[in-house]
């Protein structure tokens, strides 16, 4: 009799990788979505942050698992996003799935070239003040979304223009109506930074309405299987001839002054110097100016700039405080630089300032042409060696006592600035810690009171610190 031999062969599940794309022809802006499949049991994707030069704005990853006949394999989906802006492809990726290594195929990607859209409910409009501008010249760009007003989208979406090249800050955005339309403006301030001819837009909006799918007439199922269906609208482009000005100039039109809170002080006294810019142009291209002033510490805040837009120019102040400490009088010298406006080179100066200082050093300078001569004064006398027995003697027991009363003058002295800390103000404390700026800890608090004193400030001064502090340096 024969037996009959069943064979059981399992399904077998074979490791594979395949790539896809939401889509393979787009226009400027719109996003791609380019996904890697992979089936598996161990995966090993790339690490991707950006496709063909663009960045990857974002990722998702999605898993299934499917067990058949005792053998379970997964397959992991990866999918990549990014928006680029002219035709590419994206390269091969290699993959790892059981130790195994694929390499994935190309895939190209067409950009179409986009012209303004014509819909009756939705427009975007970009505009500038001006085409022809000069490096560093602010330019006024415009944003005007139109909307209808009889309609309600449930997203609005515009996309972001390229702005590579320029210093950009968003200044408005306000709403206005217009013959039917509610116009929504986004006012940019645009400063040059490279010279050249650009293209800016079209950009892409997507308007988002809800799409019904449900078989059942009924408002609940509507709301549960809703979803949102996008139609896109690209925008007019504007150009920019950006042209070049003269080196070591900051384009605009300026007035600076300096102003001190005082011209007399005493010795060691904090005095205020103010630098005022005002007027219209690149105030955020304005050098980080210094003091120069020999023999006195010059303590300095960054600069505070305010600005506005006026008859489509930007306009405003540049503000920097300096705190100089000085023991002798001493002159501000004048602050100068080059401004470029209406094709015209304008050198722009301060005033200088003189402080006296009561009761301070006085710095001679030497200018005389020749060394001065001293003469050596040699006294001759007959050698008495009693008398200078007796005043070496003397002399010793003089030293010992100057040297006993130093001493206690030292140790009175300690306990009076102690005692002066511990009463002082901010005033007065920065005063007194200005003989020990060198040292770190103490730099730190004169810091600390200099914002105080001349910024609104309250920190709080811990003179307990600070009186540990000298003890330790005076040891």
């Amino acid at each position: 009799m024969m037996k009959k031999i069943i064979l059981l062969i399992p399904f077998l599940l074979f490791a594979f990788v395949k790539v896809h794309v939401n889509k393979k022809r787009i226009y400027p802006g719109e996003e791609v979505v380019f996904t890697i499949e992979a089936t598996g049991n161990k995966i090993e994707f790339p690490k991707i942050d950006n496709i063909a030069g663009f960045n990857v704005q974002g990722s998702a990853v999605t898993q299934n698992i499917t067990i058949l006949n005792g053998t379970m394999q997964k397959t992991v989906s990866k999918s990549y996003i990014f928006f680029p802006d002219k035709s590419l492809i994206i390269p091969a990726f290699k993959v790892k799935v059981d130790g195994k290594v694929f390499t994935t195929e190309p895939i190209p990607i067409k950009i179409s070239k986009p012209s303004q859209s014509k819909d009756k409910n939705f427009k975007i409009e970009l505009s500038v003040n001006k085409k022809n501008v000069h490096l560093e010249e602010p330019v006024i760009f415009k944003i005007s979304f139109y909307q209808n007003e009889n309609t309600n989208p449930q997203s609005i979406e515009i996309q972001k223009p390229n702005f590579k090249n320029f210093f950009t800050k968003l200044l408005s955005k306000k709403e206005r109506k217009k013959d039917g339309f509610v116009i929504t403006d986004y006012t940019f301030l645009l400063i040059p930074q490279k010279t050249g001819l650009y293209k800016i837009g079209p950009i892409l909006g997507k308007i988002g309405y809800l799409d019904k799918e449900s078989p059942f007439n009924d408002p609940f199922f509507n709301l549960m299987t809703s979803t949102l269906k996008y139609k896109n609208i690209f925008s007019n482009s504007v150009d920019l001839n950006v042209t070049e000005i003269p080196s070591d100039t900051v384009y605009g039109k300026f007035k600076a002054e300096l102003k001190a809170d005082k011209t007399e002080a005493r010795s060691q006294e904090p005095v205020k110097i103010v630098l005022n810019i005002k007027g219209c142009g690149d105030f955020y291209d304005l050098p980080n100016f210094k003091l120069n002033i020999p023999d006195a510490t010059v303590y300095e805040n960054a600069p505070k700039i305010e600005t506005y837009v006026k008859n489509g120019n930007l306009c405003g102040t540049y503000t920097k405080e300096f705190t100089v400490v000085s023991e002798h009088s001493f002159k501000v010298p004048h602050i100068s630089f080059y401004g470029f406006y209406d094709s015209k080179t304008e050198k722009v100066t301060t005033n200088s300032i003189y402080v006296k200082i009561k009761g301070g050093k006085i710095i001679h300078k030497n200018t005389a042409k020749e060394p001065l001569k001293v003469e050596k004064i040699v006294y001759k006398q007959k050698d008495n060696y009693l008398l200078s027995g007796i005043l070496f003697l003397l002399g010793a027991i003089v030293g010992f006592l100057l040297a006993k009363i130093t001493e206690m003058k030292k140790n009175d002295d300690k306990s009076n600035i102690y005692k002066k800390i511990k009463k002082a103000n901010d005033k007065d404390l920065f005063n007194i810690l200005l003989e020990y700026s060198y040292d770190p800890d103490i730099e730190h608090y004169l810091k600390l009171l200099e914002e105080n004193i001349y910024g609104g400030k309250k920190h709080k001064i811990n003179k307990k610190e600070i009186i540990k502090i000298i003890k330790k340096i005076k040891k």
